[in-house]
């Protein structure tokens, strides 16, 4: 049985400080600070106001992890404002200044100083691009010779404001370093994980920034609801949080490797399962692993693909098995296929003392259809005497780039710094490079992995099995409405549902046609007989043209389905029904165009879509045709006898007619 009893947790907050990298975030105009979740007193570690500033701004974060509009304001009025360390720092080699501007103002000078040196000045001009002041950014001051001394900030403000949100000083003493605690890291390989390791279970898409929770039957029906995290840019570390962590426990069912997730944190002997039988998507937290109804349903089999994606498929008898994020109503559960968002595992790593140690995540572009592309991780590093050489083994497609260079080598600093990789290759096919890292005898070496393919033509893609990732080359949006956007190329049509990634849709500034798409990426499935591709990343307007229906054929089947169509001489013949060429075909009204007219022959623009089994017709627009007397008919008028459900009908202006003279 379930257990509904949550255990009290204590929350441990981390206060020792190793020596570094310190990163001071800012919390009101006296330039109050916290390192990590550690408030500074002001007295033994922190800052002193030596000038107030104007406001204080807490920013929010966007989806895909960029902060805006966070920091302590200093405005004109204030101009001057800054504050002085409490404590002095060894051997300053770097300061990391993280500010913004209001909107595309803001300008002036941010100045640095270690001790009685000479200070170090940031320049703070106007934005190149219009309104991205707002977005927060670092600016980095490299000291060539080591100064030491208390550190002294001010803001000269000259126009508008500008705010300072944190500062990062790299020193030999003083200063936090994440290598020195816990860290969740990304499972990149399924020999990577070990009896009784505490794992996450987190989103596999950027911007989506969610792990899953634990069950709570007040929260969680059917289901185990996700819970706010906080990842790491390359999303190879997800912040540690209590409500989210499991127990992981390897065991043998019927002679091979299967998996439990243990929750033994809230309620001691109680493990995750699918209980969705044959007709529900459930997951849920049960007291035992095995079941008369259900099976072996705390039993789970694991898979790691593409860097990092994992499949977790539950090993017992219920028909939703697949652990997935459903973006639509944020959330885990279990699906009978892979139609949802993919997950992804993070295992709990022990820091590691004193030892000297270089960590960097491994580098996987995936698969894409993008000819040149970049990827920035943070190389981490642990009590080094050495800065930190960064070279390719091979060179051929990738190359580097640092603050200190660019190239096939590149140098970091010894207390870890971000190092770009990138790549530029017309060609597809499957690219490998070695990254080593080195400082004095320290070593370690990262995979760098690259598939590149051709985009594919709407008429590969509608071939594809079921679940497929594709990539589709440019397309062009004939309709769009709600989360249904329809696209077409020269070969086909197709329909690209749009779920959207939990905070916002895709598709949100598309216009209802006409817009030209590039990079749509989504896995494919067949609908009931409408192909579409449920969207799992955002793609790129290139433009926008006019787009024109094409013609229908004689008849319409479900080799149409998504085409834009014009159809002519069109009997709209009741609520749900209408006349083409003599045969009927189901209508509906998804485009809300009103009412159609009916009994009088018309022109119709429609998507054709496939519902229950038969092809039916999304009006978009009805324009009727003019009225003629019969007495003027000519060979060139348009014709005035249908063929009707095997019944000839004459039509006249006030409506249709058997040839016994009764209304229709």
């Amino acid at each position: 049985m379930k257990r509904f009893v949550l255990l009290c947790l204590v929350w441990v907050v981390p206060c020792t400080l190793f020596a570094g990298v310190t990163t001071y975030t800012f919390t009101s105009v006296k330039w109050a600070s916290r390192v990590d979740a550690t408030v500074c007193d002001g007295v033994t570690d922190g800052w002193v106001c030596d000038k107030e500033a104007s406001d204080y701004n807490a920013g929010r974060t966007y989806a895909d992890g960029s902060l805006n509009s966070a920091g302590v304001g200093v405005k004109t009025g204030s101009s001057g404002a800054g504050a002085t360390s409490v404590i002095p720092f060894e051997e300053v080699r770097q300061v990391t200044v993280n500010f913004c501007q209001n909107a595309s103002k803001g300008r002036g000078t941010i100045n640095v100083q270690v001790g009685d040196n000479t200070p170090y000045t940031i320049t703070v001009t106007k934005p190149a691009t219009s309104g991205s002041g707002t977005l927060n950014r670092d600016s980095v001051i490299q000291l060539t010779t080591p100064e030491t001394g208390k550190i002294k900030f001010w803001v000269d403000c000259t126009e508008n404001g500008i705010y300072i949100n944190t500062i990062t000083i790299r020193s030999s003493s003083g200063g936090s370093s994440t290598f020195t605690m816990d860290t969740y890291q990304l499972v990149t390989d399924i020999t990577q994980l070990e009896d009784s390791d505490q794992v996450i279970v987190g989103v596999r898409q950027d911007g989506v920034n969610y792990v899953m929770g634990y069950y709570d039957e007040w929260e969680s029906v059917n289901n185990i609801h996700a819970i706010k995290a906080r990842y790491s840019a390359d999303r190879s570390q997800v912040d540690a949080d209590d409500r989210a962590v499991y127990t992981l426990r390897i065991s043998q069912l019927d002679g091979q490797t299967a998996y439990i997730f243990q929750d033994e944190l809230r309620y001691e002997e109680a493990y995750l399962v699918a209980s969705g039988g044959q007709t529900k998507n459930k997951l849920e937290v049960w007291t035992d692993v095995v079941s008369d109804a259900y099976g072996n349903y705390g039993y789970w089999d694991i898979e790691i693909s593409d860097g990092g994606e994992a499949i977790i498929t539950n090993l017992g008898r219920s028909l939703g098995k697949i652990l997935q994020y459903n973006a639509s109503n944020i959330l885990f559960s279990c699906y009978q296929n892979r139609s949802q968002t993919p997950v992804c595992l993070y295992r709990r790593v022990e820091a590691i003392g004193d030892v000297p140690a270089i960590v960097a995540p491994f580098v996987n572009f995936g698969t894409t259809i993008q000819q040149q592309g970049s990827r920035t991780i943070q190389v981490n590093a642990n009590r080094l005497s050495e800065d930190i050489s960064a070279t390719l083994v091979k060179g051929e497609v990738f190359c580097l780039s640092s603050l200190s260079g660019s190239g096939l080598s590149t140098m970091l600093d010894r207390d870890g710094d971000e190092l770009t990789i990138s790549y530029a290759i017309a060609e597809s096919g499957h690219f490998t490079d070695t990254l080593v890292l080195r400082s004095g005898d320290t070593e370690t070496r990262v995979a760098i992995l690259l598939n590149r393919i051709n985009p594919m033509t709407i008429s590969e893609a509608v071939h594809q099995e079921d679940y497929t990732t594709v990539y589709l080359g440019d397309v062009t949006v004939t309709k769009k409405y709600d989360t249904y956007i329809y696209v077409r190329d020269e070969t086909g049509s197709m329909l690209l549902f749009d779920r959207g990634d939990g905070d916002k849709r895709y598709g949100n500034k598309l216009n209802p046609s006409g817009d030209v798409l590039s990079g749509v990426t989504g896995r494919f499935v067949n609908y009931y007989g409408v192909p579409e591709i449920n969207l799992t990343e955002q793609f790129d307007i290139e433009g926008s043209v006019e787009v024109q229906p094409e013609e229908a054929g004689a008849v319409i089947d479900s080799a149409d389905v998504c085409r834009y169509v014009v159809l002519e001489q069109v009997l709209v013949t009741g609520k749900n029904t209408l006349t083409y060429n003599g045969n009927e075909y189901a209508w509906t009204n998804k485009f809300n165009i009103g009412n159609p007219v009916e009994n009088k022959l018309c022109q119709l623009c429609a998507i054709v879509s496939y519902d229950y089994n038969a092809v039916t017709l999304y009006i978009i627009r009805q324009d009727v045709y003019p009225p003629t007397g019969i007495s003027n008919t000519t060979a060139e008028s348009k014709p005035r006898v249908i063929l009707r459900d095997g019944a000839l009908l004459i039509l006249t202006d006030n409506g249709a007619y058997t040839l016994t003279g009764a209304s229709k």
